[in-house]
């Protein structure tokens, strides 16, 4: 009987074994047939209920959160399977919000593991049974025994070489689509689009945020070929959006329905509007009734780590903005609720774009803190701390995230404010240090 550690070790074991063989393009590496392997094996379907799958390049996970609440309001018992995880493996498989317990985890995974050890055994030099793949059987497996209605899958990255994409869908929502994972799905952001277009199913639905024009072209390739029906933000999907300090309400409107809905989001964020315009689209598409539903559910839905309000006197901020783009969109819907003293505290590894993220928010900050985060396999250099103190004279060296965030705390006091912003990593580490609980996405009704 394997104990929770050793059932997360058996998740990661034949990729690491793999070693640099899974380095390169994802087209290349990744093999879903060994998935579709340990499905035959373990008798798992890759169809049995009404499902959305989400893929994008920011915003897929808020997108399907909201969208799995919006499904819960009309009723369905919903699955959720999200990417990557904050503090437990357990949060990327929920069932109403609700992380699976860890008795339940490592139940699954006891049950999948002879199965598992043996599909490793067999398996030719170089090649690896995916945690992406195994993470989704695990799912799978509690979905059936919890008797699920609905299920709406985030994408972990890319989509077409994905296991996730193996899931029958009747609903492909697509959040905006930019040059990432370049060294996995690129070189260029055609690529990254016809990665992401394999989600499309044949004579699905297609609902798709704002998208540059050659991600228009690419996708309206696939959706051709699929068969596949398409509505779009901006032209039959339409949102506005009224706010009110440290929240705002959504005004959705879908033509292909002819419903309007007013959802109240608990963020400032400005760009979870489109977020939500998604979900409801995706939820209507997949279930008519869901267009319908009374919109109370979505205030009591949680968006950790996203743009992310977890502390007042101080004001915390804690976002994962890497470029330009979403730090520019962070610093858009936090600089009405800015007070000083203010700090800024990040953390970014050499390959994210550090320029953009400190050009946007350094302006506004009394005192930047580099720092680096807990997790070990992040490389970290020194052009972050050196392109800093080329902005600014305030900058502090802190490789510590614990000091670096008592620092800023002592810093700021109980008036001033302070931004976490950096790479998902350095979200974890905040939302440890401040012990936001993950267990649960909808806070529950008294």
């Amino acid at each position: 009987m394997l104990n929770y550690q050793q059932c997360k070790d058996l998740l990661f074991e034949s990729y690491n074994q793999a070693g640099a063989k899974r380095h390169g393009y994802d087209s290349d590496t990744r093999d879903l047939d060994i998935t579709r392997w340990l499905f035959a094996e373990a008798h798992l379907p890759f169809s049995f209920v009404p499902t959305v799958t989400v893929t994008g390049s920011k915003g897929k996970g808020s997108t399907a959160i909201l969208c799995a609440a919006i499904l819960q309001g009309a009723q369905h018992r919903v699955g959720l399977l999200t990417s990557p995880n904050f503090l437990s493996h357990r949060e990327r498989i929920r069932v109403n919000g609700v992380s699976i317990s860890e008795e339940d985890f490592v139940r699954i995974i006891n049950h999948l593991a002879p199965t598992i050890r043996r599909i490793i055994s067999d398996l030719a030099l170089g090649k690896y049974i995916s945690p992406t793949g195994l993470f989704l059987a695990i799912a799978v497996q509690y979905f059936l025994e919890e008797e699920i209605t609905a299920l709406v899958l985030e994408v972990g990255r890319g989509g077409r070489f994905d296991e996730v994409s193996l899931i029958e869908n009747g609903v492909a929502c697509f959040t905006p689509i930019m040059a990432e994972h370049l060294d996995k799905i690129g070189p260029e952001i055609e690529n990254v689009a016809w990665h992401k277009a394999g989600i499309i199913k044949a004579d699905s639905t297609v609902v798709c945020g704002r998208q540059p024009d050659i991600v228009k072209e690419i996708l309206h390739d696939e959706i051709t070929k699929q068969g596949a029906t398409i509505y779009y933000v901006d032209e039959t999907i339409h949102h506005l959006s009224g706010y009110h300090w440290d929240k705002q309400d959504v005004q959705v409107t879908l033509d292909f329905m002819q419903t309007e809905k007013v959802f109240r989001l608990h963020t400032p964020a400005s760009y979870q509007a489109q977020n939500i315009a998604l979900a409801y689209a995706a939820a209507a598409a997949l279930d008519p009734s869901a267009a319908y539903i009374e919109p109370h559910i979505i205030q009591r839905t949680r968006l950790p780590g996203r743009c992310d309000m977890i502390r007042r006197n101080p004001t915390v901020f804690v976002d994962g903005a890497i470029n330009r783009q979403s730090a520019h969109a962070f610093l858009h819907s936090v600089l009405p609720l800015l007070s000083y003293p203010a700090v800024l505290i990040t953390a970014l590894p050499h390959d994210k774009e550090h320029e953009g993220v400190l050009d946007e928010l350094m302006p506004h900050m009394d005192m930047t803190i580099v720092t680096q985060v807990s997790a070990k396999h992040l490389i970290f250099n020194h052009t972050v701390l050196d392109y800093a103190r080329s902005r600014a004279d305030a900058v502090m060296d802190e490789p510590d995230v614990q000091r670096a965030f008592h620092a800023g705390l002592d810093y700021v006091q109980e008036r001033g404010t302070l931004w976490v912003v950096g790479t998902q990593s350095l979200v974890r580490d905040a939302i440890r240090f401040w012990d936001i609980g993950m267990d649960w996405l909808i806070v529950p009704t008294s």
